[in-house]
Order: structure tokens, then C-alpha cells, then sequence
């Protein structure tokens, strides 16, 4: 009822979501670490192929877009068969891997945070100024021409001439398939005009892909940013939905092993959380940690590793 109320609210209430079958694969396409796979490299960043509902969604690219080339290709990967992409966040890591994808693809639609260095609908906000000192200017000195803009974006995206679209707030994309929008209110961008002035946090937006089947809720995250816990709180929040797997980084590199088993303790008793595959930057301190909470239930998820749904 709650989840049909909010595709009611939202104008999705025509749109069928959950799948009667739960299956699907995630392989991990782009890491620091998993099991020796012939042709492929261990890099630092993160890329994931999602099989989901007969779609093909990459998420993310990884850092080196001609590493991540051989690792696709070593993997089998046919990347023209992709039907749409999502980038996570900014960050060269995650992004990079997508100049290789779109001479693959060009025609790829790629889903991406409203990120002004990525191009987003912001732009640069710009202080006004009273109506006498810019009547006092010549019409060359003004600022497209006096218009009453507040902002100079958007701005060209960093993938010059593909079909790119900026998601500000969490929405549908597919049946069943959902971007989930956060800003981290910690990790992100602050800038400082003068010395004296305090910094404008302004946050870093990032994306996660949740996957609604039968089951639950199969959530891929990039880099977490935004808090793990933060994101699949949302998650559940918005989709309505108990979460049957979380797969991707976690972010949790500077944490301490109590600050860690904390996490995994709320994520698997309070939030629900049945299975966890960590990946990227989870952290070896919390690889361990998540694998002694979570036993059975902890998925290895490194490179060339394909994660199924459910078992």
C-alpha cells in the first residue's frame, strides 16, 4: 500500500514494478581485489554490469578507461549491447572508464548526478547587484545583457556530445529500476570567497541503483558518500521495500572496527539488510568485520566476481 501510494504520488502508478522473478547478476567489472581472472587487472575503483528484467545497466567505469577496456573484454563483456549507464558520482575513478564505453556505445544514455562539474542544471550562482550600478554600466558591461539570471549554468557535461541526463532526485528509469539521489553533507565541495568568510559546504551528489524484485530490494552502490546507512534508509524510505542485498563500496576505509561493526549490526538488524557483497572502498577492516556479522550472508564481490540476486 505505502508503495503504491507513492508511485500514486509521483504519476508511476500505471508503471509495473515488481518483478515476479528475482533473478539477475551483478559482475564486478572494475577493483582492487578478487580472485586472479586471466586478461583482467586490479585497479583502484569500481565499475559494475547489471543483468536486471532483460536490461543491461553499467554502473560506473572505473578509473582507466583502456584498463577498463581489456578487463571488459577480457570478461566478455559486449559493451554494445549496454542499455544505459549510471555514474555514481564525479570522482575520476568511477567516471573514467566511460571515454572507453561511449566509442563502444555512442548513442548510451548516461544517468548522472546534477553535478555542476559534471555539467549539471546548477550552474554558477552569481551575486545580484543593485538596479542603479548596473543601469550606470554600458550594455557591454553587463552580464548577459542585464538579463535577470542567477546563474550561468549549465555547463558543457564531461562527456562532450553524449546523451547524458542530470538526476537531482530520486526517480524511476525502468520498470522496477530506481536512482537513488543523496549529497553527502560531509565529503564533498566547499568553497571560500574571501579568508575571513566561513566555507559554503555545498556537498557532493551521488547516485545509487536500487532493483526492485520479488524478494526485496537489490541495492549497487558507488562510493557511499553519503552514508551507507543514509543510503539504503532512503532507499527503503522512498522504494517502500525491505532490502534483500547491498553490493558496492561502502566507504568505510577511515573508520574504526567499532565504528564498523556498528554499521553492520544496524545494517543487519535494524535496517534488515539480508546480504551484503562490499566492494571497492568497503575497506579489508570492514571486509572482515562484515564477514564475521553476516556469515553465510556474506557475498565476496571482487573483480571478475558475478553476484546473483538471490539463492
Amino acid at each position: 500500500m505505502r508503495f503504491v501510494l507513492y508511485l500514486s504520488l509521483i504519476g508511476l502508478a500505471s508503471v509495473a514494478i515488481s518483478a515476479d522473478n528475482p533473478s539477475g547478476t551483478i559482475l564486478n567489472l572494475y577493483d582492487a581485489f578478487g580472485k586472479d581472472t586471466p586478461g583482467t587487472e586490479f585497479a583502484w575503483g569500481y565499475s559494475a554490469l547489471v543483468h536486471f528484467e532483460g536490461k543491461t545497466i553499467l554502473f560506473d567505469a572505473g578509473g582507466d578507461a583502456d584498463r577498463f577496456g581489456r578487463n571488459a573484454n577480457a570478461l566478455g563483456v559486449n559493451l554494445k549491447a549496454v542499455d544505459y549507464g549510471v555514474l555514481s558520482h564525479r570522482h575520476a575513478d568511477h567516471a573514467s572508464g566511460f571515454d572507453y564505453v561511449f566509442k563502444q556505445n555512442p548513442s548510451l544514455q548516461l544517468y548522472l548526478p546534477d553535478d555542476l562539474m559534471l555539467g549539471g542544471t546548477s550552474g554558477l550562482k552569481l551575486p545580484s547587484v543593485p538596479h542603479d550600478v548596473l543601469e550606470s554600466l554600458p550594455p557591454e558591461q553587463r552580464y548577459f545583457r542585464g538579463e535577470p539570471r542567477t546563474a550561468s549554468g549549465p555547463w558543457g557535461s564531461r562527456f562532450w556530445h553524449a546523451r547524458t541526463q542530470p538526476v537531482s532526485d530520486t526517480r524511476q528509469i525502468a520498470p522496477g529500476v530506481f536512482l537513488i539521489a543523496t549529497r553527502s553533507p560531509l565529503m564533498g565541495d566547499f568553497s571560500r570567497a574571501r579568508p575571513a568568510d566561513p566555507p559554503d559546504l555545498n556537498g557532493l551528489p551521488e547516485l545509487s541503483l536500487a532493483l526492485v524484485t520479488s524478494k526485496g530490494i537489490v541495492l549497487v552502490t558507488g562510493c557511499s558518500h553519503s552514508g551507507i546507512e543514509a543510503i539504503v534508509r532512503k532507499t527503503r524510505d522512498t522504494v517502500g521495500k525491505d532490502i534483500q542485498l547491498v553490493i558496492g563500496g561502502f566507504h568505510l576505509l577511515p573508520n574504526s572496527a567499532a565504528e564498523i561493526r556498528q554499521l553492520a549490526l544496524t545494517m543487519k538488524n535494524d535496517l534488515g539488510v539480508r546480504r551484503v557483497a562490499p566492494a571497492h572502498c568497503t575497506g579489508m577492516l570492514a571486509f572482515q568485520i562484515f564477514r564475521e556479522i553476516y556469515g553465510n550472508d556474506f557475498v565476496p564481490a571482487g573483480l571478475a566476481s558475478k553476484v546473483q540476486f538471490s539463492r
